[in-house]
């Protein structure tokens, strides 16, 4: 479709057109050129082509890697003006799309984005915490009414609408790492599925609360004292492997409830 809007322009416009076309995107490239990258959006388009590419080229649906295309848009956007720091992201982007829309193997793609999202997080521009503690308890209230109605209860069955939706709802925390990635999906959505944005329908301290909640949910309730209380800004971005390394199996169960 993009090469389709840019070769449309030769034949009916001349050169011309073409320049006014290019120039319009330069400006929607450039929107946000007085203002900082956000490294969130950046992160969530890896996230997002890492969990959903391999799962539409194994079902051979590829209707949905233009909508994909469009995520690493908006990511390249959210970088603003292009710097030093921010060059070789763009790069990596424009890369990946390329990557995408000619089908390459999903496992190019993934080690593709497991690498640059780690690159993100070790050089620290992964900022976005919890305002506060999260709250479990409204997580719990939260989910039930902005997301069972399509991914089901944890350990529950899908509901009946999900059998109506193309692709069919996932658990919620299904491919998802950690806290922070969980919090990404909520804010920003899928490509090409029923997911929705709820950036501007549920306050951040919301999105938060469900992302904790549902990390917490996927164990049995916390038998034991002995271990730490560890901050909510360190579990968001901790996933329940690190827990395990770091604390033994099954120390998420305490660990994701007891947080300071």
């Amino acid at each position: 479709m993009a090469l389709f809007c840019f070769v449309v322009p030769l034949f009916s416009g001349g050169c011309r057109a073409l320049r006014r076309q290019l120039a319009g995107w330069v400006a929607g490239r450039r929107h946000s050129a007085g203002q900082a990258p956000d490294w969130d959006r950046v992160a969530f388009a890896f996230q997002l082509v890492r969990d959903e590419y391999g799962e539409s080229i194994e079902d051979g649906d590829f209707s949905r890697i233009p909508e994909m295309a469009a995520v690493l848009d908006s990511g390249r956007a959210a970088l603003g003006r292009l710097t030093r720091e921010t060059l070789r992201f763009d790069s990596a982007l424009e890369e990946m799309k390329g990557r995408i829309l000619r089908h390459e193997p999903p496992w190019v793609i993934g080690k593709m984005s497991v690498r640059l999202l780690a690159d993100l997080e070790k050089s620290g521009r992964l900022s976005r915490r919890p305002p506060a503690v999260p709250d479990l308890r409204r997580g719990g209230a939260l989910h039930a009414v902005a997301c069972a109605p399509c991914h089901g209860h944890p350990h529950g069955p899908l509901p009946p609408a999900a059998a109506h939706m193309t692709p069919r709802p996932p658990d919620a925390s299904a491919t998802l790492r950690t806290p922070y990635e969980l919090f990404n999906r909520i804010t920003y959505g899928g490509a090409g599925t029923p997911m929705p944005s709820f950036a501007d329908t549920l306050p951040e301290s919301d999105r938060w609360d469900i992302a904790f909640y549902l990390f917490a949910a996927q164990w049995p309730p916390c038998a034991t004292n002995a271990l730490p209380t560890l901050s909510a800004s360190e579990l968001a971005y901790l996933s329940d492997y690190n827990l395990w390394q770091r604390y033994g199996w099954g120390a998420a169960a305490c660990l994701r409830r007891n947080i300071r």
